[in-house]
């Protein structure tokens, strides 16, 4: 791919790959890549380092990824990442470190718990629909960036929400529909009424 190191969009949907070639980081001024729908089941870190420091959009839902290599930090670029029905218990380490996400996709994984160290993470919407979560650190309420939380279809009960996400985060849209409670029960809960503020304010921009 040497000739083609100027090459800014490069898509690779459906074609059953398994693993990435080592000289994709010839296409070092790559700015969107498309990898949905096929085989991968771990990324080398090799690929994925300083080359591609230019990438801004990578969509790799639809393939068997159970998580990403440290390398990931070099990615400082990127603004949108979709790692959708894939096969991650966790949300890794490895993307804490992105400053300039603004869309984090994790739904249909197998995400149990979101854990204390989310609070380092920088991004403008996280979709966590359609995986197991039952617990949500109070740390997720420090993401100082995070606006919607999307959280549908999961095993939450209503004290499995944090009071500081609804009282004291940015967060101005909560999806938490298919839980283990209905919306009435989930207005009720404390610090619902900061959140509606946030909420309401948002809409209005908006309009």
């Amino acid at each position: 791919m040497c000739s083609l190191s100027g090459l800014r969009t490069l898509s690779l949907n459906d074609n059953e790959i398994q693993l990435l070639p080592d000289d994709l980081t010839n296409l070092v001024n790559l700015k969107n890549l498309y990898l949905r729908n096929n085989q991968i089941k771990s990324l080398p870190s090799n690929v994925f380092t300083h080359h591609l420091s230019k990438l801004e959009n990578l969509q790799l839902n639809s393939n068997h990824l159970h998580s990403l290599p440290m390398s990931f930090w070099y990615l400082t670029a990127l603004r949108e990442l979709n790692l959708s029905k894939n096969c991650f218990f966790t949300i890794p380490q490895a993307i804490l470190n992105l400053t300039n996400l603004q869309l984090l996709d994790f739904s249909f994984n197998q995400i149990t718990e979101i854990k204390n160290e989310i609070e380092l993470l920088q991004v403008d919407e996280l979709n966590l629909n359609n995986n197991k979560i039952s617990k949500i650190s109070t740390k997720i309420s420090k993401c100082k960036r995070l606006k919607i939380l999307r959280l549908d279809n999961n095993n939450l009960e209503l004290k499995s929400i944090p009071i500081s996400l609804l009282k004291y985060s940015t967060v101005s849209q909560l999806s938490v529909k298919g839980n283990r409670f209905n919306d009435k029960q989930f207005q009720l809960v404390e610090g619902y009424d900061y959140y509606e503020k946030r909420y309401t304010a948002n809409q209005r921009k908006k309009d």
